[in-house]
């Protein structure tokens, strides 16, 4: 009990870490846009650095494969091993670049490779750490255990989050925005430590003593797992867009729609962020109880019924009514995503788990999230109508919606398979 409690630490640590340094650069992208970008055109700025922002989201599916092949080639362990001091690296660096007053467009382009590191190893942090816990948890406690690492994640987010708002504050110094990088660095080496000393799963272990480690090629996972692919990816799609409207976007969002100051704003999106974590431990635990399907395709028939009356509320601009409608979008995206990493999981078999759901994961998490931003802020701006960022979660629902239901007949012939093999996971 106290290794296999090391283990989920391990994994809890590690992804609060990663999430930490890649929400960090998301919420301070205002800030980079006045300091790494021409002053001349704030909107292009704050687009560019958004762009930016985005091109770490380009690297994920990337980093999904290489971190997923080594997870499923040499063990869970060694990839969250390496996952960790690669993203600490690039997050490190960003506290030490110098600006674009002092080195011109250098400044930009050195802060675009921090980020396309950044992602690279973000790509197979996640689903590795989840599926490294799932892999170790009790077979009753499948969902709530991987829900427990999206919950760990939102522990980063948070500690992003208050480092932000106190990088907003007045009395800060220009340098300030430097210290969040910074701390990256003795955070990210207790957390490489801790990794060190863990345990890698029974599941990966079985498969090694069975001669099942010859890892398929890309191109045999695609072919064999088409299916699962494509649910993981309408999965992913919807996850993105669930969390990049409501916790990055919208920060941007209340400059147009509420006369918030900053760091009203960063309150309530931090209050959001402790509510989406509530509701992800709430729906992995239902999940474990009643099925993952039954409780996201109530969040889904639930996005599309109450996203519209949520985004009214926020644009009543009254303090009290943009908080309940803060609310009301944490709490549609943390039932979909609690049961998230268990599903996901129970399409693949251990030989194709890591990359195949890293891979395809972080794919629909690139496309419909990591690109919300730059989408939002350029349709508004074009066309002046403040009910895209609705809009854009009704479209991410219906494809969420579509690829549950198919997720049901996959996962019942993945698990036949998996039972077949007297596999640990065979949910």
């Amino acid at each position: 009990m106290k290794k296999q409690g090391k283990n989920f630490a391990a994994a809890f640590m590690g992804t609060a870490l990663e999430f930490y340094d890649f929400a960090l650069f998301g919420l301070l992208a205002p800030v980079f846009s006045k300091l790494f970008f021409p002053k001349e055109d704030p909107v292009a700025a704050l687009i560019a650095s958004y762009f930016i922002f985005a091109a770490g989201f380009v690297m994920r599916p990337l980093g999904g494969v290489v971190f997923g092949y080594i997870g499923d080639t040499f063990g869970r362990k060694r990839a969250m091993v390496i996952s960790i001091i690669a993203m600490m690296l690039p997050t490190s660096l960003i506290g030490f670049l110098p600006t674009y007053g002092q080195i011109g467009l250098l400044a930009p382009i050195i802060l675009a490779m921090c980020r396309l590191l950044q992602g690279l190893c973000a790509g197979g942090e996640f689903s590795g750490a989840a599926i490294f816990v799932i892999e170790h948890a009790n077979e009753d406690k499948k969902y709530f255990s991987g829900s427990l690492v999206t919950a760990s994640s939102v522990v980063g987010m948070l500690a992003a989050s208050s480092m932000a708002s106190l990088c907003a504050l007045e009395m800060m110094p220009d340098w300030g925005w430097r210290v969040p990088f910074l701390l990256s660095i003795p955070i990210g080496l207790l957390g490489f430590y801790i990794r060190k000393n863990t345990q890698e799963t029974e599941a990966f272990k079985s498969a090694q003593k069975n001669k099942r480690t010859e890892t398929p090629s890309l191109a045999s996972l695609f072919k064999n797992n088409l299916s699962p692919l494509l649910i993981t990816f309408g999965i992913g799609s919807f996850i993105g867009v669930l969390y990049y409207v409501p916790f990055v976007f919208m920060g941007h969002y209340h400059t147009l729609v509420t006369s918030l100051s900053t760091s009203l704003t960063l309150f309530v999106i931090t209050l959001g962020l402790v509510v989406y974590m509530l509701c992800i431990c709430l729906a992995g635990y239902l999940a474990d109880k009643i099925g993952a399907q039954k409780v996201m395709l109530m969040a889904v028939f639930a996005t599309v019924v109450l996203v519209y009356p949520a985004f009214w509320l926020i644009q009543s601009g009254d303090f009290s009514l943009v908080i309940q409608g803060e609310i009301i979008l944490s709490i549609l995206a943390g039932m979909f995503v609690g049961p998230a990493n268990g599903l996901t999981a129970s399409l693949f078999d251990v030989k194709g788990r890591c990359r195949g759901v890293s891979f395809s994961l972080s794919l629909g998490i690139s496309l419909f999230g990591g690109f919300t931003p730059v989408l939002l802020v350029y349709a508004i701006n074009q066309t002046h109508v403040l009910m895209w960022p609705a809009s854009w979660m009704v479209f991410g629902a219906l494809i969420a919606g579509v690829s549950i239901f198919a997720s049901t007949k996959t996962q019942k012939e993945v698990g036949l398979e998996l039972k077949s093999e007297n596999s640990v996971y065979a949910r």
